[in-house]
């Protein structure tokens, strides 16, 4: 599927969607292999008769033009993986690649940057000019993406030898010791060797060339080894750090292999509960490690995390897996690292780190959402799995049990409030009064998660004591509720609810009782604290366009998702001009300011509950109103949301969310 780009010069951009492209590779390579096979043995053998000679021929030419062709594919393939890809408008994971860039002498200076590289990192990095690393990154930097660039370099150097490169770089800019002092210039410049190196890596996971599968295999089964022999002294006999110390480091960037990071992170895991519950000094390693960000790069599970929020299908997978615990019975990956491990202090000096949990709740959003952390959901991705829904069913009712497990980490609020936005027909589900028909009220496509009431409000509450975690809640809520109420208000016949009437009502009541919760949690913790809460102002505008945009998306794809035909077209033309008014509204207020009178501002303070109400209710009046293109229908609409508000302060008594620990008799 080709375009042409007016931005680009009018250069011809190729729509590529790298996981079928990947499927297609591999069944042409196969199917290549088998049809040149079995041309040439039957040939062979009917030769003998003067038989089928020129037709089997003609299918050999078949088989070497699939073969001369699949580097071309492969090129596609690896341009496509290129995370800073501008996606391909209208199609789920498609991208655009350059039609410039697949040539075969494209593909042929590759090969050649491919050679030099490989001759350049396989020095002893202590034996690297400034002006080698200079050189090699540049390589990195220009080739990651150029096929076969990164599977030559990589698969060449071998699993050990990319580790000790990556360490042995990394440490370049350290004082050797013993009164040595170092004469390496360039280590401000070891962060982009890191990202560079990273890329190409990651890049040639991807490869399913002889050395790359070998490479993959072995990486895993060193990861719990040192990188290297023990050297004499006056340099140690420690042999290094372990594998996936450095390899992690190296995870940091870059979309790996889904397969590769499954057993990779299965090998970490294992490892990582014996290292952790030995008597050792854990995973503390001699040198240098990582140059980005404020943490030392002494967790591997850190550089891993970040892998897992670039492959959201192998984060599903490695959440979902279970490994055995202490007392020898099956634990979820999720359960041990969001609630059992005792997350090491990885701060680099003076400075303070938490980049570790922090990276584990963008992998969590990427493992629930289907889709990296701060992208907007697509229709396929809101048709949640059900390992999917089963993770976010365990984290709602894992915080509503203990929520120290995130007030003790109040910076995971964020992601939990990004993935929280993805299930809002499950949330709304479980707090609504309407059990005959609340699956009809919040329809959804794909799995339900089983979550409670009594959990819920308390995940709610808890996420909303953080201001990342209100604001994300308050604004995805309302474009949420505004685009589910212009689906019923306009195409009634899509919307399977008895109450025809009454849907809008339903809806304005239950965002009501939703705002109601979140708001009395930031109101209990801005008091609990004694915290001052600061006003949407226009740098909070500023801040808020970042996500707001993606949110508004979400929302609309959640609420219509139900109703789509294939290719994702809504029923009824939808386009969802109601959330995105209402987004508009919660940023530059409400009302006619043509004559110049001033726009009601909402959620100016959130800190004072009875002004929070009064917003929810503005602000659902408005929704309904954007929705129906009624005035009378937003009155009602504003009335419900006032009643519905009110009994929140009874579902967060009564399901105790002002108290930490909570047992259920579930």
């Amino acid at each position: 599927m080709d375009k042409a780009d007016s931005s680009s010069g009018g250069g011809v951009f190729s729509g590529i969607d790298p996981d079928a492209l990947r499927g297609t590779i591999d069944s042409v390579r196969r199917d290549q292999e088998k049809l040149q096979d079995r041309a040439s043995y039957y040939k062979t053998e009917l030769a003998y008769y003067g038989l089928g000679a020129e037709e089997l021929q003609d299918i050999l030419h078949v088989a070497s033009w699939a073969r001369d062709e699949l580097p071309m594919l492969k090129r596609r393939y690896h341009l496509s993986m290129n995370m800073d890809n501008v996606p391909y408008a209208g199609f789920k994971g498609m991208v655009q690649i350059n039609e410039a860039k697949v040539t075969r002498a494209a593909n042929a200076a590759a090969a050649r940057d491919a050679k030099r590289a490989t001759k350049v990192a396989k020095k002893d990095p202590e034996d690297l000019s400034p002006e080698e690393l200079a050189e090699l990154n540049t390589l990195f930097a220009l080739n990651h993406d150029q096929y076969p660039f990164a599977e030559k370099v990589v698969g060449a150097l071998g699993a050990r030898k990319t580790l000790q490169l990556w360490y042995g770089m990394s440490n370049l800019g350290s004082a050797p010791g013993y009164g040595r002092p170092s004469d390496f210039k360039s280590s401000d410049a070891l962060d982009e060797v890191q990202r560079n190196l990273s890329l190409t890596v990651a890049a040639a996971t991807n490869s399913d060339a002889p050395a790359m599968v070998r490479w993959k295999k072995d990486m895993v089964a060193l990861g719990g080894d040192p990188i290297a022999e023990p050297g004499p002294p006056p340099y140690g006999t420690s042999g290094g750090p372990k594998g996936f110390l450095v390899m992690s480091n190296l995870m940091r960037f870059g979309d790996y292999d889904d397969k590769f990071l499954e057993s990779y992170g299965t090998a970490l895991v294992k490892e990582d509960k014996q290292v952790l519950d030995g008597p050792g000094p854990g995973w503390g390693a001699t040198g240098r490690l990582n140059h980005v960000g404020n943490d030392e790069g002494n967790d591997p599970l850190t550089g891993y995390m970040k892998a897992l929020s670039n492959s959201p299908a192998a984060a599903t997978v490695f959440f979902t897996a279970k490994q055995k615990n202490e007392a020898g019975k099956p634990e979820s990956n999720f359960k041990y690292l969001f609630e059992t491990r005792e997350w090491p202090n990885d701060s680099k000096p003076g400075e303070e780190s938490v980049t570790g949990r922090n990276s584990l709740g963008h992998a969590l959003e990427a493992a629930m959402t289907g889709h990296r952390p701060g992208e907007e959901a697509t229709t396929e991705d809101v048709k949640h799995s059900r390992a999917q829904a089963d993770l976010f069913s365990y984290l709602v009712r894992s915080v509503s049990e203990d929520q120290d497990l995130l007030r003790n980490h109040e910076y995971l609020s964020d992601s939990f409030a990004n993935i929280s936005a993805e299930y809002m027909a499950d949330l709304h589900r479980a707090l609504s009064d309407d059990q005959a028909y609340r699956k009809q009220l919040f329809p959804m496509a794909g799995a339900d998660a089983n979550v409670q009431f009594v959990d819920a409000v308390r995940f709610l509450h808890a996420t909303a004591r953080n201001k990342e975690g209100y604001d994300i809640l308050n604004v995805s809520q309302h474009v949420y509720a505004a685009a589910l109420m212009e689906q019923q208000a306009k195409h009634p016949e899509f919307y399977d609810y008895p109450q025809k009437n009454g849907a809008v009502k339903s809806i304005a009541y239950d965002t009501g009782h939703f705002q109601g919760i979140i708001g009395k949690g930031q109101y209990f913790q801005s008091n609990e604290g004694d915290v001052q809460t600061s006003a949407r102002d226009d740098a909070w505008k500023e801040h808020a366009s970042t996500w707001g945009g993606s949110v508004v998306g979400s929302a609309t794809a959640i609420a219509t998702t139900p109703f789509t035909g294939p290719g994702g077209i809504v029923l009824g033309g939808l386009a969802g001009t109601a959330a995105d008014e209402l987004f508009n509204g919660i940023l530059n207020g409400f009302g006619d300011d043509g004559d110049g009178d001033e726009r009601e501002k909402v959620y100016q303070n959130v800190s004072k509950l009875g002004q929070t109400r009064i917003s929810a209710i503005r602000t659902t009046q408005e929704a309904a109103k954007f929705a129906t293109g009624s005035d009378s229908t937003g009155s009602i609409a504003g009335s419900e949301a006032g009643k519905g508000f009110q009994i929140a302060n009874s579902s967060i008594e009564n399901s105790e969310a002002e108290n930490t620990l909570y047992t259920s008799d579930r």
